[in-house]
C-alpha cells in the first residue's frame, strides 16, 4: 500500500477539523507509515489527500513541528521531514524555562534524575550488547581526549544519553535526554568560569560496571554520580537564573 493510500484509508468521513488533521498525521508518524528522515508530501498534495484546505494543513504541520515530530529544511532537497522525537529538544526547552521562571528547581530535576538514571544504568548493565558497550567506551575516551571543555561537555551528555538508550526503556531514554539537555545548558552557562560541575572520571567506573554486567554496581555508581552533580549544581541555581533572566 502506498503512503498516499495509507493516509487516505485512515481519513474519517468529514474529517475537516484542525485537530483531526493533526491526529491523522501524527498517527501515520507513530505507526511508521512515515519513518524518521522521510519527507512528507507537499502541502498541496496533503490537502488533496485529506480533502481539506492548504492553510489547515499548514497549521497542522506547524503544531507537529512545535511538538518535535517534524522539522522544516530549506534549500535544495528541503521540505518537511519526520524528526526523531528523542532528538527534538522540546523537553529541555520546557525544563529550562520552568527553572528560569522559578517554577521548578535544580534540586527537583536532580531528584528526578536520582529516581530514573541509576535504574537506567542498572538496565543498561543487564541489556547492553558488546557493540553498545564498545560505543560507551568510545564516548568515554572521546571525553577524556576532548580538545576543549565545550567538546568534553557534549561527549558527557552523549554518555548519559547513550546509557539511557542501552537500558532498552524508551521512557528512560526520552526523559534522561531532556534532563541532560538542560544540564548541558546549565553547565554551558558557566563554561568560562572555574566551576567544576561534572566529574567525568566517574564515567569510566560506570562503564566498567556495565561492561561486567554488574547491574547493582552500575546503579550505585550512577546514583553517587548524580548526587555529586546535584551538590555542584544547586549552589549555582540563583546565579544561573539571574544570568538567563537578564537575557530575557
Amino acid at each position: 500500500m502506498s503512503k498516499k493510500s495509507e493516509m487516505q484509508s485512515t481519513r474519517k468521513p468529514g474529517a475537516n477539523r484542525f485537530e483531526d488533521i493533526v491526529a491523522l498525521l501524527k498517527r501515520d508518524i507513530l505507526l511508521k507509515n512515515y519513518k524518521v528522515g522521510d519527507v512528507l508530501p507537499r502541502e498541496e498534495e496533503l490537502a488533496q489527500q485529506l480533502n481539506v484546505s492548504r492553510p489547515l494543513i499548514r497549521e497542522a504541520l506547524g503544531v507537529l513541528k512545535a511538538q518535535g515530530y517534524l522539522e522544516a529544511r530549506r534549500g535544495a532537497g528541503g521540505g518537511t521531514f519526520v524528526q526523531d522525537i528523542l532528538q527534538s529538544g522540546k523537553m529541555d526547552e520546557l525544563i529550562s524555562d520552568l527553572i528560569i521562571m522559578g517554577q521548578m528547581s535544580v534540586a527537583d530535576l536532580c531528584n528526578a534524575r536520582l529516581l530514573i538514571e541509576p535504574e537506567g544504568a542498572r538496565c543498561a548493565a543487564m541489556h547492553a550488547t558488546p557493540a553498545e558497550i564498545r560505543t560507551i567506551a568510545d564516548i568515554v575516551e572521546k571525553t577524556a581526549s576532548a580538545p576543549d571543555r565545550e567538546t568534553a561537555i557534549s561527549h558527557t551528555v552523549e554518555f548519559h544519553n547513550y546509557i539511557a538508550l542501552c537500558s532498552k526503556n524508551i521512557y528512560f531514554a526520552l526523559t534522561i535526554r531532556g534532563m541532560m539537555s538542560f544540564t548541558k545548558i546549565f553547565i554551558d552557562t558557566f563554561v568560562d568560569k572555574s566551576h567544576d560541575i561534572h566529574d567525568d572520571e566517574f564515567h569510566r567506573l560506570i562503564l566498567d560496571a556495565i561492561a561486567s554486567h554488574d547491574s547493582q554496581l552500575a546503579y550505585e555508581l550512577m546514583f553517587i554520580h548524580v548526587v555529586e552533580l546535584k551538590r555542584s549544581m544547586c549552589p549555582l541555581e540563583a546565579q544561573f537564573r539571574k544570568i538567563h533572566n537578564s537575557n530575557l
